[in-house]
């Protein structure tokens, strides 16, 4: 029943985004297959498989703005050049090898990490480099071979930005914005309901992911869908008071207004504001969003998305003694480094698929990811090393490989983004080929064999490694990050309840809920990490009860007065004595004072206060 319903799933996933995957898997498929033909067709198939690692930079950031995707892939098609011509230079040099492999596979891992690179992430970068450490030669071959892996990172290039001269721009920034006011209007809709707290992270989140995309493609303040993103702000920033305060679900025609901005349709009449807490803002909202989808120049859309930070700071951002990537990425290097070492050792034929598999299972970001993804990869393995034999264990001519090599790609970007498990049949038989291609000498069988010995070994190591090294770096900087959101509550009420800068305000919201879609992530991989038992530890009833307080501070009713001034000060205070509490692990000083009007931000703090006293008494585990 759980392969039936998985597979439902799958099937689900894959049409829901099918246009896109099939034109995805279609640039794949073309960057794969034109290096190969041409290479064949040159005598110099291993030539064009070099060629063809370049090309894998086409399968990242499929789905994004072509301004990012254009800077995206000629970075990766770079990183890849680079990993084959280290590879090849240290391919004659075993151990050299070893200690190559590690050093760039977490150098690699810290840097997509810093950076947020999606999925597959590092993965083909190790994948170009590990396969050319395997393929003995000169440096004067090694340079051969990293001028056609660069021809191949060019070819993969004008493939995925050639659609952008076809005028098919604006697809994904559309699609995001839509996509904020289709999670607002679920918010509305499910107010009132056991649904409303996922509801509200929903749209908290859908909103932030629409700025992100109109900041990579670049999109200025007179932009139209810039405007339309600031409106779904503005009405995030109603919506949630109105869910916060709502004693019972509400009319549907609220989420029916809401939605029609996603789909373009008018939407039913608004129902009575009155009869809700915070309606009239809610209306005001509504219709200005209306206004500037029209077109109309309402001042909501003056406001400007926020500067993404540079590279450079990215980096000296994830190097923090707190960050979780550092430590990720030593874990990763060090894996990769072993297995290859290990594959070495043994005298296995193709020791870097020992390195390739201990890569592949430690991009999962927690615990339980990664045995799933053990599960996966032996599995999928088992069965892709089956359907290379069967197609290649003839010993078929040339074109036929040639056409495995790109149906298999094809494959992978159909199901990849869907379902791990199942793309690692169709990457199994793309690295089986390409090395085929590569190094048409070597005996297939053979090579077949050495492959489920070394994924045995690779996922047996990855396991133990993910269980030795730095296991429970997740949970130990949950403090910290639990510290650094309080402080954003702070700032966000400050701003909130002072009169300044009317651009304050919306920064810190925006700071805000940054901190939170940080705390989550770090919180769910803590989770993960610890076990079913986790639930008794102290962190996770701070992490709710903080994450509770971020809401209230985000969903401040724009009408509500602020307090006195001197119980908002204290208030502030308060939460500074919270923040330096949690980041040192010590017991928060008093009571948390009331504040006059915003009862549920009072209750919610004193119920911090309280869960921050307690988690200071109690052992953590892990």
């Amino acid at each position: 029943m759980r392969i039936t319903r998985e597979w439902t799933a799958v099937v689900a996933a894959v049409r829901a985004g099918a246009a896109n995957r099939l034109a995805g898997a279609f640039r794949a498929a073309l960057c794969v297959a034109v290096p190969l033909t041409v290479g064949a067709a040159a005598g110099h198939l291993e030539m064009g498989a070099a060629a063809s690692f370049g090309a894998l930079s086409v399968v990242y950031v499929p789905q994004s703005p072509y301004r990012y995707r254009s800077r995206t892939v000629a970075a990766v098609g770079a990183g890849l050049v680079l990993a084959v011509l280290l590879g090849g230079l240290v391919s004659l040099h075993p151990w050299w090898a070893v200690v190559v492999s590690g050093l760039v596979a977490g150098l690699a891992s810290f840097v997509c990490q810093a950076v947020e690179l999606p999925p597959p992430r590092e993965l083909m970068l190790v994948l170009a480099l590990l396969v050319a450490t395997d393929v003995p030669a000169t440096p004067a071959e090694a340079a051969t071979r990293a001028a056609f892996a660069a021809a191949g990172a060019v070819l993969a290039w004008v493939v995925t930005m050639a659609p952008a001269l076809w005028g098919r721009r604006g697809a994904v920034e559309r699609q995001a914005v839509a996509a904020a006011f289709t999670a607002l209007a679920w918010l509305l809709e499910a107010t009132g309901s056991d649904a409303a707290k996922g509801a509200r992270h929903g749209a908290v989140m859908a909103v932030r992911q629409a700025r992100t995309v109109l900041r990579q493609a670049g999109a200025g303040p007179d932009d139209p869908l810039v405007r339309r993103a600031a409106a779904a702000e503005v009405l995030l920033e109603a919506a949630l008071p109105v869910e916060v305060e709502a004693a019972g679900p509400l009319d549907t025609r609220w989420a029916a207004a809401v939605r029609a901005l996603a789909d373009g349709g008018s939407g039913d009449p608004l129902p009575d504001p009155s009869a809700v807490i915070g309606g009239d803002a809610l209306v005001r909202a509504i219709e200005e969003a209306h206004a500037v989808r029209a077109g109309a120049a309402v001042p909501i859309g003056a406001r400007s998305l926020p500067g993404r930070p540079g590279f450079a700071s990215r980096l000296a951002a994830a190097l923090r003694r707190h960050s979780v990537v550092l430590p990720s990425a030593a874990r990763f290097g060090i894996a990769v480094g072993l297995g290859v070492g290990i594959g070495r050792a043994l005298g296995l034929g193709h020791a870097y698929w020992v390195g390739l598999t201990v890569a592949a299972v430690l991009q999962g970001s927690n615990l339980a990811v990664t045995r799933r993804r053990v599960v996966h990869r032996a599995a999928g393995t088992v069965v892709g090393v089956a359907l290379t034999f069967a197609f290649l264990g003839w010993g078929p001519p040339v074109w036929a490989a040639v056409l495995l090599a790109v149906v298999a790609q094809f494959a992978i970007e159909l199901v990849i983004a869907v379902h791990y498990g199942l793309a690692v049949v169709p990457i199994t038989v793309l690295s089986l080929t390409l090395f085929h291609l590569g190094a048409p000498e070597e005996d297939i069988g053979v090579a077949l064999g050495a492959r489920l010995l070394d994924t045995a070994i690779g996922v047996t190591l990855a396991l133990l490694l993910r269980r030795v090294l730095w296991p429970h770096t997740a949970a130990l900087r949950l403090p910290v990050l639990q510290a650094r959101l309080v402080g954003s509550i702070r700032e966000t009420l400050q701003a909130a309840w002072t009169a300044g800068d009317p651009d304050t305000l919306p920064q810190q919201r925006r700071a805000l809920q940054t901190e939170l879609a940080t705390l989550r992530a770090v919180h769910a991989d803590a989770l993960a990490d610890v076990g079913d038992d986790a639930v008794a530890d102290t962190r996770w009833p701070v992490s709710a009860a903080v994450e509770e307080l971020a809401f209230l501070a985000l969903a401040l009713p724009p009408h509500r007065r602020p307090p006195p001034a001197e119980r908002g000060r204290s208030f502030l205070d308060h939460l500074d004595a919270l923040r330096v509490a949690l980041a040192t692990s010590t017991a928060p000083p008093g009571t948390s004072p009331d504040v006059p009007g915003y009862q549920r931000t009072s209750t919610a703090a004193a119920v911090l206060t309280t869960v921050v006293a307690a988690s200071t008494r109690a052992p953590r585990r892990g």
